[in-house]
């Protein structure tokens, strides 16, 4: 009976974080946290869940995952790679310290690593996995109704009421409506596009190509999850998040290719006849050209779509320019710079890093020369109250928990993967669709890992957590 109340409970609160991950930092969860940036209030809940599993572990009622080992193993490489910061040559900057650095490093990774173990305990059946499912569809109607309200004033009217305007101040700690984009619940339009790229979608994708719902079917083959996906894609496009517009380009192309494959096996299989091999041997060169002119058709599209872009196909932004100067032309030549300083950490520290958190006080020595014509760096290093960061998660780990670090946060990424082919070799629609869902979220991650270098947003956390949970990985053994 004991055991049945910690589960309720535990299940609960569960449901009540999936519900609020589409908020990335409400100001009243930022008070409480101490962080203006990611202040979800979903990390609250990941507390009072963490309290209940542990104990459930203390009396042996949870089993162990297996992929939380190669994480766990990651997470002691880079509290270990901090603990030895105290003894680099770390340039000092203003009043940061590297104490407080460090501390608040190890805690947001620590954080992710939270969201990750809490997922794969909760997740011991497959009604709890697909009420789950449910909870996310919930979590995206109110996502989706603020969403259509900041399009309708933001696109259309061009001026949001006041009242919107509160309420945007009340969910974010930026408090800031774009009159161009949208941004949802989240700090800023990226993150939205990062929250839809990197957790929704994957999951209505999946739903959508696998025919497979926890809801009633709409209208004959139509699922809900369809209507969802729809409309993520919609919002999407007007988050006007570049990074975000080329992370679904490639999933959309990986899609297509892996469909086409299974077309031309499928002929190969009915006919066999010399002709039609020769028809087969043209067949991927058609289908390169025709990724080639889908690729041109939405970069043309986009340059039409977002001002930034808007000189994209126009002779005159290349011709006698460098990298940076053409980087700047769009806008994008700050986030060049950034990780370029910490590719220059990387080479100085390759082994173990410099700790985290600790790569911005390297900005103003390793930072290129370029850096100092453009206003955002040079801000960063004489005004602002806050380091720099290289804004990229791949760049981030060989900087600050070296090639080591890399290595094992890599051999997680590599080992997820596995698990995700070896579901969709089942004969199972359930290992299937996570299986679909485990590779979206990869690849997902491969590209938004250029944008985001935060440890403690939960979604690819969770979503690869879903993979990895207990409940599929018995099953499959089974």
């Amino acid at each position: 009976m004991e055991k049945n109340k910690i589960l309720q409970v535990s299940h609960l609160f569960w449901y009540v974080l999936v519900f609020l991950l589409p908020f990335t930092s409400l100001p009243l969860a930022s008070k409480l946290l101490g962080s203006e940036m990611v202040a979800a209030p979903s990390i609250l809940i990941l507390f009072v869940l963490l309290f209940i599993i542990v104990f459930s572990l203390l009396k042996g009622t949870n089993k162990f995952p297996t992929l939380l080992q190669p994480v766990l193993i990651f997470g002691l490489v880079a509290i270990f790679s901090s603990l030895l910061a105290f003894w680099l040559p770390i340039p000092i900057q203003k009043d940061f310290s590297i104490f407080n650095n460090i501390i608040e490093g190890i805690g947001t990774l620590l954080i992710g690593i939270s969201f990750y173990f809490v997922t794969i305990q909760i997740i011991q059946s497959e009604k709890v996995l697909n009420k789950t499912l449910r909870i996310i569809s919930y979590s995206f109607i109110p996502l989706m109704i603020w969403c259509l309200f900041q399009f309708v004033f933001g696109q259309i009217f061009h001026e949001y009421p006041a009242w919107m305007t509160t309420i945007q101040k009340y969910i974010t700690t930026s408090g800031t409506l774009y009159k161009d984009r949208l941004t949802g619940f989240a700090f800023e339009p990226s993150w939205l596009a990062h929250q839809l790229n990197m957790f929704y979608i994957p999951i209505w994708i999946s739903a959508t190509l696998n025919r497979r719902s926890v809801f009633k079917r709409v209208f004959r083959k139509l699922i809900l999850e369809n209507f969802f996906l729809g409309i993520s894609i919609f919002i999407l496009i007007f988050s006007k998040s570049r990074v975000g517009w080329i992370t679904f380009i490639v999933v959309i192309s990986y899609l297509f290719i892996t469909m086409n494959r299974r077309i031309i096996r499928r002929i190969q299989e009915k006919n066999k006849t010399s002709t039609l091999r020769v028809l087969l041997k043209s067949l991927p060169v058609i289908f390169i050209f025709l990724y080639i002119l889908l690729l041109i058709t939405g970069l043309f599209f986009f340059s039409k779509f977002d001002s930034r872009m808007e000189s994209l196909f126009e002779v005159e932004t290349y011709q006698n320019r460098n990298l940076f100067s053409i980087a700047n032309e769009f806008v994008f030549a700050e986030r060049i710079l950034y990780w370029q300083t910490g590719w220059h950490v990387f080479n100085d520290y390759p082994i173990l890093g410099v700790g985290l958190g600790n790569v911005g006080f390297f900005f103003e020595e390793y930072m290129p020369s370029f850096a100092w014509a453009l206003d955002e760096p040079r801000h960063l290093i004489y005004q602002a109250n806050y380091q720099g960061n290289v804004k990229n998660l791949w760049i981030r780990l060989l900087s600050e928990t070296g090639i080591v670090g890399f290595l094992c946060f890599g051999t997680w990424l590599i080992l997820i993967l596995l698990r995700s082919f070896q579901f969709q070799r089942k004969e199972s629609h359930i290992h299937n669709y996570w299986g679909l869902v485990g590779k979206i979220a990869l690849l997902t991650l491969l590209i938004e890992g250029f944008s985001i270098d935060s440890f403690a947003l939960p979604y690819y956390w969770i979503i690869f957590g879903f993979v990895s949970n207990n409940y599929l990985e018995s099953s499959i053994k089974s």
